[in-house]
């Protein structure tokens, strides 16, 4: 495995920064985007469930099994680990399989450790797209569509208690990186498709979902790295 694929295999954010940079075909378009929806239908219909699940919460953690898509190789990359998603502050990825790998992104930038050492750091005042992939994923976990819809075309079906939410981005700055983004779940968010400019698609599951409504010291330590600084 070389330096792209193990990176991309290791964390959907920077996957989606760094192959945004570079070049593969079109992503294909999904049914969801057939049926428009305003933030508020969104809130009032798909996300009304979900969004009570995560109202209070300050917090969330749970396990992840992520797949890269790339076009040159015929079976996608795959790696499991958890995750923290503290609100405002950002998210922590530990890949745990096939290799240990800790990705931290916030507003401020982002970072990555293998086996314990230092292997990426990026500062958004150096690098634009980090602070838009920040705000983007943030907001995604967060089923904060009032943000989104600033930035994207919205879209949402509902069957029973399973939704899907569709994004589309309306602005150059964010199309660069980010061609379209699919939501499904239930009471909470079980997946996560995201499709870059150039055509890879990550897949994310989420399970073992916890909330708190509040960050302990702990969990707040994860975000004082050197990718805030």
């Amino acid at each position: 495995m070389n330096a792209r694929h193990r990176t991309c295999a290791a964390l959907p954010a920077i996957a989606l920064l760094w192959s945004g940079l570079l070049g593969n075909p079109a992503a294909r378009a999904d049914s969801v985007f057939d049926h428009p929806q305003t933030a508020q239908q969104l809130l009032q219909g798909p996300l009304a469930e979900p969004t009570a699940t995560l109202r209070g919460a300050q917090l969330m953690r749970g396990t992840f099994v992520y797949r890269k898509f790339l076009v040159e190789i015929p079976q996608p990359l795959l790696s499991r680990g958890d995750f923290v998603f503290a609100r405002d502050l950002g998210i922590d990825w530990h890949t745990r399989q096939p290799f240990d790998s800790d990705f931290v992104l916030t507003a401020k930038g982002m970072s990555q450790r293998d086996d314990g050492r230092t292997t990426l750091q990026l500062s958004a005042s150096d690098q634009p797209a980090v602070k838009v992939v920040a705000r983007i994923f943030l907001a995604l976990l967060s089923l904060d569509v009032n943000s989104l819809q600033s930035s994207f075309e919205l879209s949402g079906v509902q069957q029973g208690r399973q939704w899907q939410v569709g994004l589309k981005p309306t602005v150059a700055a964010v199309a660069g990186v980010f061609r379209q983004a699919v939501l499904s779940g239930g009471a909470q968010v079980e997946k996560l498709v995201l499709t870059d400019a150039n055509g890879d698609r990550s897949e994310i599951e989420f399970s073992d979902l916890r909330y708190a409504a509040a960050i302990g010291a702990g969990d707040r330590a994860l975000f004082t790295s050197s990718a805030q600084q």
